[in-house]
């Protein structure tokens, strides 16, 4: 049944009853006609089907709109997504990209290494005595460091002698004019005086160590003067002289004066004496510190000092000051300062050598 025909029915149910009520309360009305009621259920049943196309269209535009939104929204999603992945890949991309570069400069590297080796295994075979040419090199280095740092002649001349060793057993013609110049800086080493430092300074401690015994020098007194014959004489004349003399003799049981002539030096307080041996030690401490440093101003300063306290302050007739003065008058006499060769000729050569070798060796000739 559809729904103009439900509306149709409930119209002709509601217009029964409305029908007999009417005809029960009045009897002047008229009766309503067939045609009049049949207008009304159509109109009932049109109204109706507008209100439910209504609410149906309503419905579907707005489901019809949340569909569209939906659908705005996926397709944003999907962009967003799309977008994502994107950048994913053209990371993963440069990823790899750098991944490949770095396998070939890793490549390109242990390429590079295993040339290097071949180099050097190829070196050992063509110049095995390049490398104890560089040895001697580093030898004559070495000894210029001892000479000219350390005044350290005999380490020098050993380390020159052992630069000759290795050179000579390569048994290389071509490297004579080194062995002949090793030959000449030896020479001349070897011919400067030779300082024996360690037995110095040991000799000057030894010799501050007997300050402390050394005894000081004693008041000196001037001599006194003779005096005249003091004999009466037995001429009368002379009453006046023996008048003097019979004085003297009687005054000599009471004052005896004795006339000196000459400046008396007196003793040095206690504390003196000790600033005195500890000048006289720091003296000789100094003499040691010019031997290892090859000053000889100071040192020869320092001796003569010491050597003029002794003199003045001391007891030159005691054996232990006599022998102390003869020991510093040796060592004042000792040359602890020379002049030492500014380079070694052999060190100009060895580097020539080793560089002209080295440009051969790079050329592969």
């Amino acid at each position: 049944m559809t729904e103009q025909q439900e509306a149709q029915a409930t119209s002709q149910e509601g217009a029964e009853p409305r029908q007999s009520a009417a005809s029960q309360t009045t009897q002047a009305s008229p009766a309503p006609t067939r045609q009049s009621k049949g207008r009304a259920g159509v109109l009932m049943g049109a109204v109706a089907i507008l209100v439910a196309l209504g609410l149906t269209g309503g419905l579907y535009y707005h489901g019809h709109q949340g569909a569209l939104a939906q659908q705005a929204e996926l397709a944003q999603l999907k962009q967003q997504l799309g977008d994502v992945m994107g950048r994913v890949d053209r990371g993963n991309s440069q990823e790899q990209q750098k991944l490949g570069e770095l396998g070939k400069s890793q490549q390109a590297l242990q390429e590079e290494l295993k040339g290097l080796q071949n180099r050097v295994l190829d070196l050992n075979d063509k110049r095995p005595n390049d490398w104890m040419l560089a040895e001697s090199e580093y030898l004559v280095r070495m000894a210029g460091r001892k000479l000219w740092l350390e005044h350290d002649l005999i380490s020098a001349i050993t380390l020159l002698g052992n630069a000759d060793e290795r050179i000579k057993a390569l048994n290389d013609p071509s490297l004579m004019p080194i062995r002949k110049a090793l030959a000449e800086d030896i020479t001349k080493l070897k011919a400067m005086p030779r300082v024996d430092r360690e037995g110095l300074t040991l000799k000057l401690a030894a010799l501050e160590d007997q300050i402390d015994q050394l005894p000081l020098s004693n008041v000196t007194m001037p001599t006194a003067e003779e005096q005249a014959n003091q004999a009466v004489s037995s001429n009368p004349d002379e009453w006046e002289s023996n008048l003097k003399k019979n004085w003297v003799k009687f005054t000599e049981n009471f004052i005896t004066i004795r006339r000196r002539d000459g400046a008396v030096e007196a003793l040095i307080s206690p504390q003196q004496e000790i600033y005195l041996r500890e000048n006289l030690k720091t003296k000789l401490l100094q003499a040691q510190l010019a031997v290892y440093r090859e000053q000889q101003a100071l040192y020869e300063d320092s001796i003569d000092k010491a050597s003029r306290w002794l003199a003045q302050y001391f007891d030159t007739d005691n054996s232990a000051t006599h022998y102390l003065q003869g020991e510093l008058d040796k060592l004042k006499g000792e040359q602890i300062q020379f002049d030492y060769p500014d380079k070694f000729s052999t060190q100009a050569l060895l580097e020539q050598v080793l560089t002209e070798r080295l440009q051969r060796i790079a050329t592969g000739n």
